[in-house]
């Protein structure tokens, strides 16, 4: 069964402290007309079905009311303006199963917020005094999922099974009831100034004028779309989660002494041959597991000897503090050429990043001289008479201007591009160059460290009364034990930070290739159907109301914005104004058309407030009303809120059948309550 909902009756009520004013008007299936002059208030009832609907949101995301002050600040009655103390709107509806509910929203009260709406089940809005079956919220966060939200409770009544989507930062969320109303209802002063207008873009949803089509016209191409957004979304959380991993590799090995190497950049790199822990030892590098078994022979070597006293050691421990000082003066200054070796090469990057920024600024320039070029400029190359040398980017002096017109602008660009393309080539070799000297300053801050420890244990040991046990075999020990310790439990922390890196890349990877089958052609051959029947709905309505700036053949359904193209642009520029309202009556009349097959989700249902828009000719709106009598007869329900006298009105509809409903010349909607 396909979603549906049916106007049966919407009441508006404004108290003042001496009487009270009202107006109840009742709906029909198929065409309904409510017919009143202008100022009268026919807008002020149109705009009472998006309020009590909570749906105003659809027109800005201002909270302000959309009712004039008669609702929300004074009403004149009788020749006499009383300020309003109480004013609500009720609206009942029905959904396709044939249940009814009454909604109630207050527009002033002194206790009742307005945001709050009451709901009435199964019962006429006349007796809605006879008791509340709960109350909901909307306007605010959470209104479209919490139990408690208007527009949760909203979507389940009317059948609505509301998809997921994007958001344009990557979240998603519900497809919000704002998103689909301006495909059932125009109000009056913006929804005529074009396709789509009052589609709202502030709730965040990444195209959401074509999301909003797709599910109304119940495409299968929503769901390849939705998922190959979700599959987006996953591989940015993998790789975000990648990133991290890697950028804890490289942290844990810094915190360690040791460096890891080849780590990688991007997350579709292989990893295979990357990742490798290093650590410098007796001056060579080592991966972890090899320097941790050299370590622990070490270690057996000198547990195999007896720990000496410091008088046993003291001639052994003089030539090896003499030795680890004159190590450490070769690191320090080993340390300091490397140092310097980086800044230089940092300079140089910083050199080739200003080469790379002015190039693009040239490239530019010449880009756009050769666009003036082709628009048929003489005056193009006055951007590039520059004195200014196009190679070093120096200035020049007078009289050594270079001249534009060494090589055409063609040629420039070419020329350009290559060398941005060599230059960007140079900056990633300084790039590769920089991380592993950084690399190799770290190992010998390592051996720094080393250095300072033992010359440390060295003149405690030769400090040391001679019967003492020598400080520096006892540290050397130590220090073996800890280093081995801090190894294993590294190299152990590092092979688990691997497997998580490469279980994530091979989950990107997998995601990658599913997007892949996922990127075809988005429409199924049912889906361009249903868009082709809406291209020739339209372009029927088109020839029927007269549309005079285009051949009605011509005018075309984009297939993948689902919008009314000519030529593959969107039509609005190139029509008149009177030709843009008719082609608005058209296509939404066709997505409604459409939209009510099997597996579509259109309600059934179309508000017109004023739809004569621009003078439009009397002969197209009579083709309108003819065309909305036709689909009332054939399951929807219409309502045109108009201006147009009574006896024109029946003069157009001929014999197609309506229900109208008119307001007496000078008559306002709002007309004080006679006591029953």
């Amino acid at each position: 069964m396909n979603p549906k909902m049916r106007l049966r009756s919407v009441q508006l009520r404004a108290i003042t402290d001496q009487n009270e004013a009202f107006r109840h008007i009742e709906f029909k299936d198929g065409l309904n007309l409510l017919r009143a002059d202008n100022s009268s208030g026919k807008s002020t009832a149109l705009q009472a079905i998006l309020y009590a609907l909570g749906l105003e949101g659809m027109l800005s995301p201002s909270h302000r009311i959309p009712l004039p002050h008669a609702m929300t600040d004074s009403i004149t009655i009788d020749g006499q303006t009383r300020p309003i103390i109480e004013s609500s709107v009720s609206l009942s509806i029905e959904n396709a199963a044939g249940k009814r509910i009454t909604v109630s929203r207050q527009v002033v009260h002194p206790n009742k917020d307005k945001n709050l709406v009451s709901v009435i089940g199964d019962t006429d809005l006349v007796e809605s005094d006879s008791g509340i079956a709960a109350d909901y919220f909307v306007r605010r966060k959470g209104a479209a999922q919490n139990s408690a939200g208007f527009h949760r409770f909203l979507a389940s009544f009317l059948g609505l099974d509301l998809p997921r989507v994007t958001r344009t930062d990557g979240s998603e969320s519900l497809l919000y009831l704002e998103t689909l109303f301006p495909y059932f209802f125009v109000e009056q002063k913006h929804g005529w100034s074009g396709i789509q207008a009052r589609i709202p873009t502030y709730l965040g949803i990444r195209d959401v004028g074509k999301r909003s089509a797709e599910y109304l016209l119940g495409l299968q191409s929503l769901d390849r779309i939705l998922q190959r957004q979700r599959v987006r979304s996953s591989m940015s959380e993998i790789e975000s989660a990648w990133q991290g991993a890697v950028s804890k590799l490289s942290e844990a090995g810094r915190l360690s002494r040791i460096v890891v190497q080849n780590l990688p950049t991007k997350i579709s790199h292989d990893t295979s041959a990357m990742i490798t822990p290093r650590v410098v030892l007796d001056g060579e590098w080592k991966n972890v597991a090899e320097a941790v078994t050299i370590l622990k022979r070490q270690l057996q070597e000198a547990q195999n000897v007896p720990v000496p006293t410091a008088g046993e050691s003291a001639k052994e421990t003089e030539s090896h503090l003499k030795q680890m000082e004159h190590g450490l003066r070769q690191a320090l200054a080993i340390s300091t050429s490397i140092s310097d070796e980086r800044g230089e090469l940092e300079r140089q990057s910083q050199q080739v990043a200003l080469r790379l920024e002015a190039l693009r600024d040239d490239l530019q320039r010449h880009k756009d001289t050769q666009v003036l070029e082709r628009l048929g400029s003489e005056h193009a190359h006055a951007l590039l008479a520059e004195s200014v040398c196009p190679t070093c980017h120096q200035h020049l002096e007078d009289g050594a201007d270079i001249s534009p017109h060494a090589m055409t602008a063609s040629e420039s660009i070419k020329f350009i591009e290559q060398q941005i393309e060599t230059f960007k080539n140079v900056q990633r070799d300084h790039e590769r160059v920089i991380e592993a000297i950084k690399a190799r300053e770290q190992s010998i801050a390592n051996e720094v460290h080393d250095y300072r420890v033992g010359i440390r244990a060295a003149r405690d040991t030769l400090s040391s009364a001679n019967a003492t046990p020598s400080v520096v075999d006892i540290t050397h020990r130590l220090r073996l034990e800890n280093r081995i310790t801090e190894l294993e439990d590294l190299n152990a922390a590092m092979l688990e930070a691997r497997s998580d890196v490469e279980s994530l890349q091979q989950r990107w990877l997998q995601q990658r290739d599913l997007l892949k089958k996922l990127e075809k052609d988005d429409l199924s051959s049912e889906d361009r159907d249903r868009v082709l029947r809406v291209q020739r709905s339209v372009r029927k309505q088109l020839e029927d109301y007269g549309f005079k700036s285009l051949l009605p053949n011509e005018v075309e359904i984009d297939p993948t914005t689902y919008r009314p193209v000519h030529e593959g642009f969107d039509l609005g520029f190139d029509l008149s104004a009177s030709d843009m309202i008719r082609l608005i009556w058209a296509y939404l009349f066709a997505i409604l058309e459409v939209g009510q097959e099997p597996n579509g989700q259109h309600l059934g249902f179309l508000v017109f407030d004023e739809p004569r828009q621009q003078e439009t000719a009397k002969e197209s709106y009579g083709a309108l009303l003819t065309h909305a009598s036709l689909a009332g007869q054939n399951g929807a329900q219409v309502l045109f809120a108009t201006s147009e006298p009574l006896q024109s009105l029946t003069e157009m509809l001929k014999e197609s059948p309506a229900h109208v409903i008119s307001l007496a010349p000078g008559e306002k909607l709002l007309q004080p309550r006679v006591a029953d």
